[in-house]
């Protein structure tokens, strides 16, 4: 039944109206089996999450929030307090996430329940005496990168039926968020069985690229085959070149204040050889970049393929938090989708200021430049790191201001340029032609809004209420009055 939608805003075309039928759009012309007034509402196309972790948000909702605790003895009560609602024994290991300040190491070794700390950058944590004999680690105290990601393969995953339930509310999530697509932006192989009983019990709700590491990517493809009718595909695979700025652990050309330079996690060989290895089987690399030391090996990389191999591998720069004007001119010429993670100038914007002073904080996530310079922008939150919160992530991209109030306003787009890079440009980084706008043709998923995020002043933008979210012409949520 073609269905006609119209007293409308579409604001990112200037269209009035628009019309569905099987799933797609199609052209507002009759005979119409029902005509559908949205009294004023505006509409956008569904959001496409152009990086996270859809899993790790699923595990996260069956941990304890650590974001308003300081010292051991808050991490201990807060454990308890899980623990209770939970009825986890007193031997149970509580992971605690959010953990924004660490405390001291031997107080927390005092705690007998055994305790996992993460911080909110997923880039680092600690576990506690108790933790460290159930789990037989050793080392004791803050760990970081690599040794803190090797420790946590042995935190155990949720009871199956707890994580199922889990998965099920973080689907919920990103769809009430206006997410039609979802992102495991990185995909080993540990998660296939968890992936493939999704399948099976038909648990997905909304499509679901998977990007694993190159040395798992063959068994991925052959564990999960293309397939119409699952709604989950092996988009590519994904490379770590640095960590994180917070962490000074993303690799800096310049040395942060104090000294350093942060870590690099693989070699240019091995990068080159990733790039190689993605061109010779025609599949997408991604590549975590925070910093511009990591993006100058990733750049250098992609520059000595040829171009027909780069254009196969349709490359993606993730976080780009400090990226070099001269890298971005380059980014721009070889095709490179730049996805910011602007959500970090409001939450560690005031931390990066203590790291890298004014000057480069001034240009973390520089959209503006990227987007004058001609290169592909998109926007993401990494989830589980924030929210799976578009909105948040345009707001942050146009205001540019920090927990504690300061601004940096050198590297602001404009609200229409935010929704985009959500939209539109997000499906371009996927190479998916019939998603990101409201066309003929394609892919009816659309979003009907509390108001027009053009017309309203910028400071107002997160706050824009999803009404209504529609995948494949159909109702998948509905905000309650």
């Amino acid at each position: 039944m073609k269905i006609l939608y119209e007293n409308c805003v579409l604001p990112l075309s200037g269209a009035r109206r628009f019309a569905v039928e099987d799933g797609k759009f199609v052209r507002p012309l009759p005979p119409f089996g029902r005509v559908c007034d949205l009294n004023g509402a505006a509409v956008l196309p569904a959001f496409l999450d152009a990086h996270s972790h859809l899993l790790a948000y699923a595990v996260s909702l069956t941990q304890a929030d650590g974001a308003a605790c300081r010292t051991a003895g808050d991490y201990a009560a807060c454990a308890e307090k899980f623990a209770r609602a939970h009825g986890a024994g007193k031997e149970t290991l509580v992971t605690i996430r959010n953990a924004d300040a660490f405390p001291d190491p031997a107080a927390l070794d005092r705690v007998p329940r055994p305790l996992h700390l993460q911080a909110r950058s997923g880039h680092a944590g600690m576990f506690n005496g108790a933790a460290r004999a159930l789990l037989g680690l050793e080392k004791a105290g803050v760990l970081e990168e690599t040794d803190y990601i090797a420790a946590t393969k042995k935190v155990p995953m949720p009871a199956e039926d707890e994580l199922f339930r889990a998965f099920a509310q973080a689907q919920r999530d990103y769809i009430a968020h206006g997410f039609s697509l979802a992102q495991e932006g990185v995909f080993p192989r540990t998660m296939f069985p968890v992936y493939a009983a999704l399948c099976e019990r038909d648990m997905l709700r909304l499509d679901v690229y998977a990007y694993p590491p190159p040395e798992d990517f063959d068994d991925a493809v052959r564990a999960f085959p293309p397939d119409k009718k699952s709604r989950l595909s092996i988009g590519g695979m994904k490379i770590f070149l640095d960590g994180s700025p917070q962490q000074r652990t993303a690799f800096l050309r310049e040395p942060y204040r104090g000294g350093g330079r942060g870590v690099q996690t693989m070699t240019e060989a091995e990068v080159s050889e990733a790039c190689a290895f993605a061109a010779a089987r025609g599949a997408q690399l991604l590549a975590h970049c925070n910093g511009d030391g990591a993006a100058e090996i990733f750049l250098s990389a992609l520059a000595r393929l040829p171009d027909g191999a780069r254009r196969a591998v349709r490359p993606v720069l993730i976080h780009g938090q400090i990226v070099g004007d001269d890298q971005l001119s380059r980014a721009a010429a070889l095709g490179v989708t730049l996805s910011f993670f602007p959500a970090h100038v409001r939450h560690w914007g005031d931390a990066h200021l203590k790291n890298l002073g004014r000057e480069r904080v001034e240009r973390i996530s520089p959209a503006r430049t990227a987007l004058d310079r001609g290169a592909r922008v998109t926007l993401h939150q990494d989830t589980p790191v924030c929210a799976p919160d578009p909105l948040e992530a345009a707001a942050c991209a146009v205001l540019r201001r920090t927990a504690g109030g300061k601004s940096f306003r050198k590297e602001a787009i404009t609200v229409r340029e935010a929704l985009t890079a959500l939209t539109g440009s997000a499906a371009a980084q996927y190479g998916l032609r019939g998603r990101g706008r409201i066309a003929e043709g394609g892919k009816a998923d659309f979003l009907l809004l509390g108001g027009d995020p053009l017309a309203l002043p910028p400071e107002r933008l997160e706050r824009v209420k999803i009404n209504a979210v529609f995948l494949d012409g159909r109702c998948a949520f509905r905000r309650t009055p």
